[in-house]
Parts: structure tokens; sequence; C-alpha cells
């Protein structure tokens, strides 16, 4: 027999009957404008800045922009990484600033939490020689964005994104915490598998919450029984302790 925490455990992970075949998505695109306050500095007379792409990144003004990401993203809930191979490089300062970041990976949590990571090489403008794979850059809050299902997929629109510790410390010139501009991520998916994206979203929170409290409940009344047996225990011992005084 299964204990009540064991129980409760396999309601809260056991598929629902009947549920449709898993959505996935292999493939996407994103938009977005890295920081705007930053392209409007490297562009002015103090830094006489520019900006490129290579590979599967292009511009268009104002978002650096692609239609190449690939990769193997389950849908329902929102979970997988997708990359795109391609790079934006920014300069300035006469050569000074050079940075260049590459292989962008969009890695995704349980529709709740995006992960953007990428490998950086170049020089800050504080003269800063840099060149590390595999930085946790930004974060961002699936649940702040607007999710919308179409004909050609889903699109995730306004994702706000974070610079993160590693982040500040590898670009070298905002702060962990400054906000980044909004990311819009598309993915390639049926209109369906969409819809089932977006309902996932909307009641994983509420899916879960009752079957955490039927496993309160059974905890609870795993501890009644226990208390209850031993005090059918105790009072056994004691009335054979009063059949031996007599």
């Amino acid at each position: 027999m299964l204990s009540a925490v064991a129980l409760a455990a396999a309601l809260v992970a056991a598929p629902l009957a009947g549920s449709a075949p898993a959505c996935v998505a292999t493939e996407g695109g994103f938009d977005w404008g890295f920081k705007e306050s930053f392209r409007a500095y490297l562009s002015g007379s103090i830094a006489n800045g520019a900006w490129t792409t290579e590979g599967g990144i292009g511009y268009e003004t104002p978002v650096f922009t692609t239609d190449a990401l690939e990769g193997d993203l389950a849908l329902a809930p929102l979970s997988g990484e997708l990359a795109v191979d391609g790079a934006m490089r920014f300069t300035g300062h006469e050569g000074i600033l050079d940075t260049t970041i590459s292989n962008v990976r969009l890695g995704l949590v349980d529709g709740q939490r995006l992960e953007l990571v990428v490998d950086l090489r170049g020089t800050t403008q504080e003269f800063v020689e840099v060149d590390t794979a595999d930085v946790l850059f930004a974060t961002g809050d699936l649940a702040a964005a607007a999710w919308t299902a179409g004909d050609d997929g889903l699109l995730i629109a306004g994702i706000p994104l974070t610079l993160t510790e590693q982040g500040a410390e590898a670009f070298g010139t905002y702060p962990a915490g400054e906000a980044l501009d909004p990311l819009d991520l598309r993915l390639t998916t049926t209109a369906d598998c969409a819809e089932q994206a977006i309902a996932a979203r909307q009641s994983g929170a509420g899916m879960l919450a009752p079957l955490l409290i039927v496993g309160v409940v059974l905890i609870g009344v795993a501890a009644s029984v226990v208390v209850h047996l031993r005090l059918r225990a105790a009072k056994r011992r004691s009335h054979t302790v009063n059949i031996q005084d007599e």
C-alpha cells in the first residue's frame, strides 16, 4: 500500500487520462532590441560606434531578428532549448569597445522562465578582455509576456529580460539587475499545439494546487491513523497491566 506522501506525489506526477500527444517545436525566431539606450549611445557622437550581425541573426531597425532558431522544445508546458548560429557585434570608442555575442540559446523552463545563454568575446569599454562561453546572460519572465496562438504557431511577445551577474561581469557596461529590451519569441507549430501551450500555461498552477491539497489531506489522515493506533496500543498495554495486578 502506498504511503500518504507517496500517493500524493503519484497524484501530482500522474498524467491526466486521455491527454493529447505531446506537442513540440523544433524551429522558431525572435525579435530583440538588446538595449535601446545602448544602441543609441553607440550611434551617438561620444562612442561613434556601430553594430553588425553574422550568420542566422540579422538586424531590422529597431531589433535584432532571426528565424533560424532550432532545437527541441516541449510546448505543454513550455520546456527545452532553441539556439541560433549567429552573432551580434558591438563596436565603439575607436575600437576600445569591441564585443561579440554569439551562439545565442534560449532555454525555457516549465513555461515560467526564459534563460538566455550566450558566448561572449572581445573588449569592454573598460579595456577588459573577455572570452567566455556559456554565459547565463539574462533571464526572462514568461508569465509577464503576452501569449498568442495562430495558424503559424505561438507568439510570446514582450518577454521582460533582466541582466544577470554573469552577464554584467562579461559585458561590463551595466550592473546585474539592469532591464534589457523585451524579447518577442516565435515558435513554429500547429494552431492546436499553440493552443495547448497556452492552456498548459493557464491551468498549470491551478491544477497543481488541488493536487497538493489532496496530498496534504492524505498526510493528515495518515498522521491521524498513526495517532489512533498508538492510543489503542497504549490502552491495550494499560489493560494488560490492570489484569496482572488483579
